[in-house]
Formats: C-alpha cells, sequence, structure tokens
C-alpha cells in the first residue's frame, strides 16, 4: 500500500508537490475503495509523476486516454489489478467546431482561450485538434451541454459546438523524431541551445522574452531546470520533450534522449 509520498517530493520540483498529493489522494483512494478512480486531463509531465507514484503500489495499474494514443492530455484512470480498463471509463467527448470555414480563421489559442473567458476550467479540455480545416476539441463528457450553451462564439466568430464520436477524431500524427544530447545541465536555455543548435545567448534571450513555455506555461528564468515529460514550446523554433536521461559521459554530460519537432 502506498502510504507517504514525502519522501518522493524530493525528487519533484517545489512547485509539483501539491500534485503529488493530489495524485496521492486519488491512489488511496482507489486502494481504500478497491475501485477505479479517473483524473481531469494530465500533461505529459503529469502523467510521468503519476505514473511514478502508481509504479509504487503493488496492487494497482494506471492507464492513460486523451481519445487517440498520440494526444499530449490525458485522463488517467487507476485502478486494482483486477479491473478491466475500458475506453469509456475515461468519460471523453469529442466537439467539433462548426464555423464559416470560408471567410473566418481559427487558431489554437483563440479556441482556448474562448473557452477559458466562458470560466471553463483547462483541466477538463484534452487537445485542441486540427487537420487545417476542421477544429475539434477533447473534453470531459459531463461538460458537453455547458460547454455547449456557453461557448458560442470565438473571438468575434460565431460558432457552435457538435458532438462527434470518439471513432471521428481528427487522427493526432506523431512527429516527434527522437534525438541523442549530451548536454551540460537541464537548464532550459542549455537544453534550447543544443536541441535547435542556436547558441545559449539566443536561448537564453527567447526564455526572457517570454518565447517559451514548458508544459504551456510560459517562463522567464533561463536556469529553470526541466524534467523527464516536460514539454518546452520555443516560438518559431519548434517543440522538444526530454524523454529520458541516461547517466553520464565520461566527461560528465548528461546523456539525454529528446523528442524533438523543428519548425
Amino acid at each position: 500500500m502506498v502510504d507517504d509520498f514525502s519522501t518522493i517530493e524530493q525528487h519533484f520540483r517545489p512547485e509539483e508537490v501539491a500534485f503529488i498529493q493530489q495524485a496521492g489522494d486519488w491512489i488511496r483512494q482507489s486502494e481504500d475503495e478497491y475501485r477505479g478512480i479517473l483524473t481531469r486531463f494530465l500533461n505529459p509531465r503529469e502523467q510521468y509523476i503519476l505514473q511514478t507514484l502508481v509504479n509504487r503500489s503493488e496492487d494497482l495499474q494506471v492507464h492513460y486516454s486523451g481519445s487517440h494514443i498520440n494526444t499530449e492530455n490525458q485522463r488517467a484512470f487507476i485502478a486494482p489489478e483486477f479491473y478491466d480498463v475500458m475506453l469509456s471509463d475515461f468519460e471523453l467527448a469529442v466537439l467539433e467546431i462548426k464555423y464559416p470555414i470560408k471567410f473566418s480563421e481559427l487558431h489554437h489559442s483563440m479556441i482556448l482561450g474562448a473557452f477559458m473567458h466562458a470560466g471553463i476550467k483547462r483541466e477538463v479540455i484534452g487537445d485542441i485538434l486540427s487537420d487545417d480545416k476542421q477544429w475539434q476539441i477533447i473534453v470531459d463528457a459531463k461538460m458537453v451541454g455547458y460547454m455547449q450553451q456557453t461557448v458560442q462564439k470565438i473571438g468575434r466568430i460565431k460558432i457552435e459546438l457538435i458532438v462527434r464520436d470518439l471513432s471521428q477524431v481528427i487522427a493526432v500524427h506523431d512527429d516527434w523524431e527522437e534525438i541523442f544530447l549530451l548536454l551540460s545541465s537541464l537548464r532550459i536555455d542549455t537544453t534550447i541551445s543544443s536541441a535547435f543548435d542556436i547558441p545559449r545567448s539566443v536561448a537564453k534571450s527567447l526564455v526572457e522574452q517570454q518565447q517559451v513555455r514548458v508544459n504551456w506555461t510560459t517562463l522567464v528564468k533561463p536556469d529553470h531546470m526541466i524534467a523527464i515529460g516536460d514539454i518546452v514550446s520555443v516560438r518559431k523554433h519548434g517543440r522538444l520533450q526530454l524523454k529520458m536521461c541516461d547517466g553520464l559521459s565520461k566527461k560528465d554530460k548528461i546523456k539525454a534522449i529528446v523528442n524533438i519537432i523543428r519548425r
């Protein structure tokens, strides 16, 4: 039984302690009540942390779904080992945005902003998907009716949210390229510099100019340390995800496996 997470907190960032405690509550509830527990949507870093915690329990399993294997934001279902987890357990829904495609243009930030402005929490929204013409949003199924009533405009564009079957979700293509890096440290500016082959001074400036986000949060400190599972978005350069660290080289460089998309 997992009953104490205080010893593991030291291995994570101070700002992650609240999530670790929340994840611990989910795990204890599943153990104590011997049933499945569905979480909110989790970003890749949170998924990694939760997996690490569940791995400490001999009697639990955790599965993830965001409607498609390559979605980034996914809900987790924590359950006893005997439980047969099904897609319906994740309570996912697909909302397609009906809008005048010929006369309007939507962007990810516009869509998310409209939902946030309507008072809808980020935790009930998964990935926002597009095939360059149509847009879909993966959401908590319980929120569908409220979202349809509340979000009827994106910016000045009148829209309608149409429920689609999960089988109709826009395919998510995995464009990540896996690369190997030798890093002097896991500082955000150092990692960006190595991954995108740009001077460290430029990488530092990008962070200070708020052009860099980690797990969808804008950073301003170049000495921020990234961790496994983090997704780093660098404006006009691309995205990267720290997948694994595999010890040190003979010259004490960190041997890192990184997923990357270059623009």
